[in-house]
């Protein structure tokens, strides 16, 4: 019942207004990864943690929710991908069409380090 509350959800007018005529293709509607989606999204709004940007807006969750979220990304097989950037060393794996959860393994020094979190991105 969860799927096809999800499909009939993403297939709306103002889903697509949200997402683009592709959300269908790049969106996992399987249950718990929409369970993820959406505890990252509320998470983000309880924490004063959404940005506005140009071209939409930006959902960032972190703690208990971003590990299971990253964790669950894992055991789907999700590949990973090691960056350096200058503030520190992060493993991302990409939540198909909408963003990224991550782990800064090291900070800007070289020192290690474990810090979670996960950006979802909704377009206008």
């Amino acid at each position: 019942m969860t799927r096809l509350i999800a499909l009939a959800l993403i297939s709306t007018p103002a889903a697509m207004l949200f997402f683009g005529p592709s959300a269908r293709a790049q969106i996992s509607i399987k249950p718990e990864a929409l369970t993820h989606y959406s505890y990252c999204v509320s998470a983000a709004k309880d924490r004063n943690a959404v940005f506005l940007l140009d071209r939409g807006t930006m959902y960032r969750c972190g703690d208990d929710i971003a590990v299971s979220y990253f964790n669950y990304l894992g055991r789907q097989k999700v590949p990973e991908k090691r960056v350096v950037e200058t503030e520190g060393v992060f493993i991302y794996r990409m939540i198909a069409g909408v963003g990224k959860c991550w782990n800064k393994i090291e900070d800007a020094y070289g020192n290690p380090t474990s810090t979670y979190g996960c950006d979802i991105y909704i377009e206008l």
